[in-house]
Parts: structure tokens; C-alpha cells; sequence
């Protein structure tokens, strides 16, 4: 069961990196205010389901006094991030990543943890998910 779950997450991710953009980049509904702790170029390291990791890079900006996003990683390309909401003291950014396979919805959580971040990134409604850690530039 659990090499099934490892081969299924390995697809995706690998369908994920191929994928191109998803989305066009806006800024979301939430105030820039709400999420000034979160905004800059965090270098994240994710853990890959074949052991590893893969580098990405979050990019939180104020645009227009909404918080922007995009998520940048593998050959896929950028994703412009328009969901984002905060919950608690994570942020929850939530897009869409077009692969072999399909869409693929993405929602991905951070968490600030003192200098770092936190992330876990869950993909098709929870079926699996990936976690990973990250700095400030």
C-alpha cells in the first residue's frame, strides 16, 4: 500500500513539474496588512516522495494592497497565485496546475515558524500531499 501511494504521489509530482501555468496572475481578495509577515522570496525545499528534495520559490508580494503569490518550480513553469486566504496563522494558497493528467488542484499551506516557513502542499482533494521547509532571500 504504501509503495502504491509513493509511485501515485511520484506521477502527479512528476506530471506537476512538466505541467505549464495554470493561471494568470491578479492579486487576491485579502488585504496586504493581513499577510505582511509572509510577504518576500522564500526558497522552500519540498520533500520528494522518491527521498530528496526539489527546490521551489514562493514569491508574496502586495499588489495594489492585495497579497499576490506565484510559485515557481520545476519545467512546468510559474503559477500565479489569485486564492489566497488566511487561516489562523497560516496562509492557504489555493491554484490549479494543469498536467498529463489533467487539472490538478494544489492547495498549500504556510506556516511561520520564527526565520522559516512551513509548507505542506496537498494535491487532488487531500490524496496525497508533500511537505517542506523554507527561507527567506
Amino acid at each position: 500500500m504504501r509503495r502504491r501511494q509513493l509511485s501515485t504521489a511520484a506521477a502527479v509530482l512528476g506530471v506537476l513539474l512538466l505541467a505549464g501555468p495554470a493561471a494568470a496572475g491578479q492579486a487576491s481578495m485579502l488585504d496586504s496588512s493581513d499577510a505582511s509577515a509572509f510577504m518576500g522570496t522564500w526558497v522552500i525545499a519540498v520533500e520528494s516522495p522518491r527521498g530528496g528534495t526539489i527546490d521551489q520559490t514562493l514569491i508574496v508580494r502586495d499588489e495594489g494592497g492585495k497579497v499576490a503569490a506565484r510559485l515557481e518550480f520545476g519545467r512546468g513553469g510559474p503559477n500565479d497565485i489569485t486564492d489566497i486566504a488566511r487561516v489562523g496563522d497560516d496562509l492557504v494558497l489555493t491554484f490549479e496546475r494543469e498536467g498529463r493528467g489533467g487539472v490538478n488542484e494544489v492547495v498549500m499551506t504556510v506556516t511561520l515558524d520564527g526565520e522559516m516557513i512551513n509548507t505542506e502542499m496537498s494535491f487532488g482533494g487531500g490524496q496525497f500531499s508533500l511537505n517542506g521547509t523554507g527561507k527567506k532571500q
